[in-house]
């Protein structure tokens, strides 16, 4: 009895091996990758995700990034994680905040030409403007689903302590009451550049006011 026993064991176990490699082989009939992202389409490998990137500008807050397909990925913020896919009849994107304890989604009212520019605290902020100069930034609180404000802007945006957005609003130069410095205006106009004026503002998010400074600044206009 002992000798038909061990023969019948090993062909059980040889069984039980056979099948447990063709079940690591495919997986709904895709090879497992070597890629650092773990998946292939049939482009390529996607972008490895990054536990630690800054989407934005200057004071937003860093997330983690991954690749969803070819075209669209998300950031993931610890009480939100914003989706946002490539709008094939546009240049703008389709932005949806999953926010979290169970809260419905927010499908962010994005302008035509309006891109994701990163996460502050509960706010989010959107960039719209197809070219460099006097673009449009759009302000959200997304706790409360709702545009909090809205302001074009010229040269770079910069977030101090969480609650104040530093930028420069365009004006036009009858506005400058006082003519700043502008040491690179005939460099500028040697490349077929103009000159612009910005007018250095605060906006608080707290109390959603806004404070126009008596500083301003020139800046280069295509």
């Amino acid at each position: 009895m002992k000798r038909l026993f061990i023969p019948a064991l090993a062909a059980a176990l040889l069984c039980s091996l056979i099948a447990c490699e063709n079940k690591t082989a495919t997986i709904g009939n895709q090879m497992p990758s070597d890629n650092a992202s773990g998946t292939t389409f049939e482009n390529g490998p996607l972008p490895p995700g990054r536990n630690d990137s800054l989407a934005g500008f200057q004071g937003c807050e860093r997330a983690a990034y991954s690749a969803l397909t070819t075209n669209s990925h998300e950031f993931i913020y610890q009480h939100y994680t914003v989706k946002i896919k490539e709008n094939p009849n546009s240049p703008g994107e389709e932005v949806v905040v999953v926010r979290d304890s169970g809260r419905q989604d927010f499908k962010i009212p994005m302008p035509s030409d309006g891109r994701f520019h990163g996460m502050c605290r509960n706010k989010l902020f959107v960039d719209a403007g197809t070219g460099p100069d006097n673009r449009t930034l759009f302000i959200f609180d997304v706790d409360k689903m709702v545009q909090n404000y809205s302001t074009s802007y010229c040269g770079e945006l910069r977030i101090i302590g969480s609650q104040k957005l530093w930028f420069l609003m365009p004006v036009e130069e009858s506005e400058v009451t006082k003519m700043p410095d502008c040491p690179d205006k005939d460099e500028w106009k040697k490349n077929g550049l103009g000159v612009g004026y910005g007018q250095q503002c605060i906006y608080n998010f707290m109390n959603r006011s806004l404070t126009r400074k008596s500083e301003w600044v020139c800046v280069p206009q295509q």
